[in-house]
């Protein structure tokens, strides 16, 4: 029995029993010229219109395909709309957690801005030209009069104007340029003054313009790039809300970790992904004892609060964190020390911590009710 061939293939599949049955009788099958005279077999079968997964533009793969490929809808590809598949913009793979991350500002990020910390004090900002400021240290940056005239990168200034920041106060003016130029800073500024912001731009502005940074893989720790320590749960609190805000939609991730509450929550948290770790001295070293924390990646550090948190009693604790555990020496990492007060203490510990800091002092301002 002699062999058919492409053609005559194509001829015989408009009768019912043709010999490729699969084909729809009602169709032809298209065989390009250059096949035309090759003899069937299973390495070129004949396409048929019944067969939607193959190709470069059936409905569920190939290239112009709805489910895979470099167009693909449903699964993988550069620019796959669903599924699990990898790709840089796909929902639900890469390093990319901003397309499931949770709105901080609400359902429309645009809507029902969060209330400002210039609006949330008592604090007169109206004074702000009366306010004395004193900086020293070497080569101390100038102050700016707006969030604009600092590189901040576009994700974190869009948060700054869905916050309804317009204005930044003394202490902001000041601190944030000397932190955005990598100075490591000790400033006195009341509670109030807008801290949070002052060193929370510097540090989320810094750790996404250097978001490509290996990690060490398979081990059970996780490696902040950040630590912010803070002496109450609800001071810790009050810094993460602020800093999720401030890096909504920015691929940095911002997590809390405080006693009085079970560890192996926050712990599960933590394996989820961070690069800023906002935690009390006591839960952070628990932590760290566990092994659960390395703080060998660390490159910012910043402690809110300082004086409360000798007060406290907390300083063998946090010497112990800073110094004895495996963060980067000063000089390796940038240090940023906010105390209300200067007393003997925190001067040596901004001594022991910082590296060539600049001084930041923001006197008192009155108060709405004087």
């Amino acid at each position: 029995m002699s062999s058919n061939s492409w053609a005559d293939v194509s001829e015989s599949e408009r009768a019912p029993s043709g010999g490729w049955g699969y084909s729809r009788p009602s169709r032809t099958n298209y065989v390009p010229p250059h096949l035309r005279s090759r003899t069937p077999s299973s390495e070129f079968a004949a396409p048929s219109p019944g067969n939607d997964r193959g190709g470069y533009g059936g409905p569920h793969s190939g290239y112009g395909g709805r489910g895979q490929g470099y167009a693909g809808r449903g699964g993988g590809g550069y620019s796959g709309r669903g599924g699990g598949g990898g790709g840089w913009n796909n929902r639900s793979g890469g390093w990319d957690r901003r397309d499931t991350e949770t709105n901080p500002f609400g359902n429309d990020g645009n809507a029902d801005p969060a209330v400002t910390e210039q609006e949330n004090t008592v604090i007169n900002f109206e004074a702000y030209e009366d306010i004395p400021i004193e900086t020293s240290g070497d080569n101390v940056p100038p102050p700016v009069n707006t969030f604009a005239e600092i590189d901040l990168g576009e994700a974190l200034n869009l948060n700054i104007q869905r916050c309804k920041y317009v204005k930044p106060t003394p202490v902001q003016r000041n601190a944030i340029p000397i932190l955005a130029a990598g100075r490591d800073l000790m400033a006195c500024a009341q509670t109030g003054s807008g801290k949070t912001a002052a060193f929370c731009f510097p540090i989320i502005s810094g750790i996404m313009k250097d978001q490509n940074i290996e990690r060490p893989r398979g081990v059970r720790g996780v490696y902040p790039f950040a630590v912010i320590l803070s002496p109450t749960r609800e001071l810790a609190c009050q810094i993460h809300d602020e800093a999720r805000k401030f890096s909504y939609q920015t691929g940095v991730k911002v997590v809390v970790a405080y006693g009085g509450t079970p560890v192996n929550q926050q712990i599960r948290e933590l394996e989820r992904g961070v690069d800023i770790l906002v935690a009390t001295p006591g839960r952070l070293n628990d932590l760290l004892e566990r092994g659960r924390v390395s703080l060998q990646m660390v490159r910012f550090l910043a402690l809110d609060e300082a004086d409360r948190m000798l007060d406290m009693g907390f300083e063998p604790q946090i010497r112990k964190i800073v110094q004895q555990m495996d963060m980067p020496p000063p000089g390796a990492r940038q240090t940023m020390l906010f105390s209300a007060t200067f007393p003997r203490e925190i001067q040596r510990l901004a001594s022991d911590f910082l590296s060539n800091y600049i001084f930041l002092a923001v006197g008192r301002v009155g108060s709405s009710t004087d």
